[in-house]
């Protein structure tokens, strides 16, 4: 019998952000006058974010592509051309320009939280062309902060705290006015903001000490290698299924 495999953090959070998909998007599809549900998927995204952030790959599998653009196609078939390009663009454009970042950054402690204020000030003018805009590369730059952070590099403990404070304010704000919550759907936002923002600068890649039995151990171990792949096929059952349900 082979051993269960090992379950890290990482398998962990993702599985958490994929629940929070599943809880955004039902919303999305099935009762879109209901504003509590994106309220409580919102954090959903920013995790994903934050792990590009945070890993060194580089690789960009082509199933990103594939599924981006089946998904980005079927949003044109709901909501026309003004629809975004779908996240997983955002993610492979991230997986190319992050390591730039990287070396830009290397020995200048302000150039993080300086390119964090940037993109936010930016993030208008960039509007909603790629889903979650600039708002969702601050979270990826919060992600290289706390692996920096985690690296001893001087004057990043105190960048990376400037970067979440930025992004987790921009995000609560932004959030907020696009989808026109009321003063309750803020507060409670702002909560799971500032959770979700600990629970990310507290990340720390590592193996479980706990062995769940093989059989929950190898799916779990499957979902966190294919949690973006479940997002996307998820994402169009739901999608074809609201299309047909509206006919």
């Amino acid at each position: 019998m082979q051993p269960s495999p090992k379950i890290t953090t990482t398998d962990i959070l993702k599985l958490a952000g994929l629940a929070l998909v599943l809880v955004d998007h039902y919303g999305l599809f099935f009762d879109p006058d209901e504003t509590w549900w994106r309220v409580f998927g919102r954090p959903a995204a920013p995790i994903f974010f934050f792990l590009i952030g945070f890993a060194r790959t580089k690789t960009i599998p082509a199933s990103w592509l594939v599924l981006g653009a089946i998904l980005t196609g079927l949003d044109i078939i709901s909501d026309g051309w003004d629809a975004s390009l779908n996240i997983l663009f955002s993610f492979a454009l991230l997986r190319l320009v992050l390591p730039h970042v990287e070396r830009f950054i290397a020995q200048k402690r302000l150039a993080l939280p300086l390119l964090a204020l940037a993109l936010a000030a930016l993030a208008p003018l960039f509007g909603n062309v790629i889903e979650y805009g600039l708002s969702g590369w601050l979270w990826a730059l919060l992600g290289l902060s706390a692996r920096l952070a985690l690296l001893g590099e001087p004057g990043s403990t105190l960048a990376r705290n400037i970067v979440a404070l930025i992004c987790g304010g921009f995000y609560l704000l932004s959030e907020s006015l696009f989808w026109r919550l009321d003063f309750e759907e803020i507060i409670t936002l702002a909560l799971l903001i500032c959770a979700l923002t600990g629970t990310l600068l507290a990340f720390r890649r590592k193996d479980l000490t706990w062995r769940p039995p093989a059989p929950l151990a190898q799916t779990l171990n499957w979902i966190g290698r294919r949690s973006l792949e479940i997002y996307a096929f998820s994402t169009i059952a739901m999608q074809v299924v609201s299309l047909l349900l509206e006919d």
